[in-house]
């Protein structure tokens, strides 16, 4: 047995997560480039308990050691295993000017500036509702996204359980749509967004406090074009809010937007949404960009499972959270999910740590 499988073995039995060779090669390779414990996870594309069991079955083999300001540092047995290896350094080609994004959010300076003035005081995210709030730039890039794919103008369009982010005001911001529907369980960001619309005369767009769990009414069933979301993670949970939006759509053709990470989420979970989409949903995953999504660090980051199991007691200093957005689109055939969705489809798993 390699070392490289003896220590995803060990690293599984650590942080209760599945994990193969390749994923301690990556932590590896982040080493060499950045101590700090979440540019690791950043880089290495893990979730947090995963890239925490392979950083600790390392110190175990005294391969890396943690110094007294928490940088986590290959040792010579460590710096001699990845030569051994030919394991390089990480390296980013990521363009600076788009993010990776593909769409700069400056392309629309005057959008961009005006998002700003009006969010200016937008309610923090809190850990109640399991909210992260990405960063303005990339709430933007969205509805540029969205835009140049044809899915925003004389479109109708629901935002569903993810107005932390303010992507259905930035939707109706753009004043390209028929209609914006924006449900969220957070009075505070309905109240804000509704607040908003009266004072810019926005007449088309309207948000109303909806707890997803319960089923959607039959005047948003099979109503709206588009829709966007951001699921939690757990399987159940994602199917159910996944589910819950492709109801709303009108016919075949209909779009979907969602966020998926890799933090909260390992590539074998990735599977299992992707085999829901395809065959449970009908629809076709017509786009996946990496890291599109990039999250503000919550004010609540100390209380939650990721700090707890991290290796260091650091606080993240800078962008950690990313993650993909996905674009789907419906099939003829698609299939609607409106039922009532159980709490225990939002409880954390193995994987997830961030709620």
């Amino acid at each position: 047995m390699s070392i490289l499988v003896e220590l995803a073995s060990r690293s599984k039995e650590i942080g209760g997560v599945r994990v193969y060779k390749k994923n301690v090669e990556r932590v590896l390779s982040a080493l060499l480039r950045s101590g700090d414990f979440w540019e690791v996870v950043d880089m290495s594309d893990l979730p947090v308990p995963a890239a925490s069991g392979i950083v600790k079955a390392l110190v175990e083999r005294g391969m890396v050691f943690i110094d007294e300001e928490e940088n986590i540092r290959l040792t010579q047995k460590g710096l001699d295993l990845v030569k051994e290896l030919g394991i390089g350094a990480y390296r980013d080609y990521v363009c600076s000017a788009c993010e990776g994004r593909g769409i700069p959010f400056y392309a629309e300076l005057e959008f961009y500036r005006e998002f700003l003035q009006v969010t200016k005081d937008r309610p923090k995210a809190i850990r109640d509702y399991d909210q992260g709030s990405v960063t303005p730039e990339t709430t933007v890039a969205r509805v540029l996204f969205m835009d140049s794919r044809g899915d925003i103008e004389n479109k109708d369009v629901l935002v569903l359980g993810a107005e932390d982010d303010l992507t259905g005001l930035a939707v109706a911001l753009w004043r390209k749509a028929r209609s914006v529907l924006i449900v969220d369980i957070d009075q505070r960001l309905i109240d804000f967004d509704n607040r908003i619309f009266k004072e810019l005369g926005i007449d088309n767009a309207v948000a109303r406090v909806w707890d997803l769990r319960n089923p959607f009414p039959q005047d948003i069933l099979g109503r709206y074009d588009v829709f966007v979301s951001d699921p939690p993670e757990t399987l159940p949970a994602f199917r159910a809010f996944i589910g819950r939006g492709i109801a709303t759509l009108k016919e075949e053709g209909g779009v979907g937007y969602f966020g998926l990470t890799l933090r909260d989420s390992s590539v074998f979970r990735w599977r299992d949404f992707q085999v829901s989409l395809t065959t449970e949903f009908g629809v076709a995953i017509t786009d996946i960009v990496q890291d599109f999504n990039t999250y503000i660090t919550w004010d609540y980051h100390q209380e939650t499972k990721a700090a707890q199991v991290a290796p260091v007691k650091r606080q993240p200093q800078g962008v950690w959270y990313r993650s993909a957005w996905y674009r789907i689109e419906a099939l003829p055939g698609f299939r609607r999910w409106n039922e009532p969705i159980s709490d225990d489809v939002f409880y954390l798993d193995e994987e997830g740590s961030t709620t």
